[in-house]
């Protein structure tokens, strides 16, 4: 019996001591190529993902200094061929004519002239009065004394 003990003694720290390596040489070799792989991969992806937002703010930092120099140049241009028009054409219904193509009389700058700043144009129509109640006020058209025609409790 003493011989079936250390056989069964020794199978146990065997079976036991074969686990035990076995995970640590698992471990080491494929359980934590993974784990880096990943992790390497997040980091590149991080990476990209600046690179990518950086390349988005330049290029619209780029295309808005575009738009302005375009602005910048279409206006000089409208304001050569206005002032142009205006000195080189004599006949009156020439003149009369190009303004009309040029967006008005108004477009024309005179020599020595101040001209009014352009404004955009507004989506409500300004009060007449200061006083008076606004479009938006609580109390605008209500009628207090009468019961309104479509009402059905009425």
């Amino acid at each position: 019996m003493e011989i079936s003990n250390l056989l069964w003694t020794t199978g146990g720290i065997a079976f036991f001591t074969g686990l035990v390596i076995g995970i640590v040489l698992y471990h080491f070799l494929a359980g934590g190529r993974p784990a880096g792989n990943l992790r390497s991969r997040v980091t590149e992806l991080e990476a990209e993902l600046k690179e990518y937002k950086d390349k988005v703010a330049d290029h619209f930092s780029t295309s808005a200094h575009l738009v302005n120099r375009l602005t910048d140049t279409y206006r000089d241009v409208h304001e050569h061929l206005a002032t142009s028009a205006n000195e080189l054409c004599v006949d009156e219904l020439t003149r009369h004519r190009l303004n009309d193509a040029l967006l008005g009389s108004s477009a024309i700058h005179h020599k020595g002239e101040k001209t009014t700043p352009l404004e955009q144009p507004r989506d409500y129509a300004p009060r007449k009065d200061p006083e008076a109640e606004g479009t938006l006020s609580e109390t605008f058209r209500v009628n207090k004394g009468t019961p309104q025609e479509s009402d059905p409790a009425a």
